[in-house]
């Protein structure tokens, strides 16, 4: 199971607070002992936007292109679980997407010790909310495909069902599309 926090909506101002959501999403997760190892970065150009770069390697380009205001679109953190040399999962994993207006955590580590209610309202000033949620996630598939489109994300199959647990949601109508 993974505890999921996130909000979908607008998100409020440029680069700079892209840099201090990364911040504190860095920060915020090292709290937890979830540190961050890896990092993906969508943005126009300089950056291979299917690759999982290590943070050591890649924060300070990262850090120059948004005091340049280079455009940035998405930013993922992720602490994984390994094996040795070898991932076998996420442990943790936090989205800032500027250009889809949604700010997103999940943890399947330390759930009971994480505030999840404290990184929500973090989160608010970020994105101006939408949707925010906090839930319970029980599924064989990522969350991401419901924080992006919703409910209607939720297929059963019979490999597995999805079950969501919501613990608090509210939705807050925006001058923008929101499927519920």
């Amino acid at each position: 199971m993974e505890r999921v926090v996130y909000i979908r909506g607008k998100f409020k101002g440029n680069n700079k607070e892209m840099k201090e959501a990364y911040l504190y999403a860095k920060e915020m997760m090292t709290k937890y002992d979830l540190n961050p190892q890896y990092m993906g970065v969508t943005a126009k150009e300089g950056w291979n936007t299917h690759s999982i770069l290590t943070i050591k390697r890649k924060e300070k380009q990262l850090l120059e292109e948004l005091e340049k205001n280079k455009k940035i679109e998405d930013i993922e953190l992720y602490a994984k679980e390994m094996e040795g040399k070898e991932m076998i999962d996420n442990k943790s994993y936090f989205l800032i997407s500027q250009k889809d207006g949604i700010i997103a955590f999940w943890t399947n580590t330390n759930i009971e010790e994480i505030d999840f209610k404290e990184i929500l309202e973090e989160m608010k000033k970020y994105v101006e909310p939408g949707i925010e949620e906090i839930c319970d996630w029980e599924s064989g598939a990522l969350p991401i495909v419901y924080i992006h489109n919703g409910e209607e994300a939720l297929e059963k199959t019979g490999k597995f069902q999805d079950k969501i647990t919501v613990i608090y949601k509210k939705v807050t109508p925006l001058d923008i599309p929101i499927e519920v």
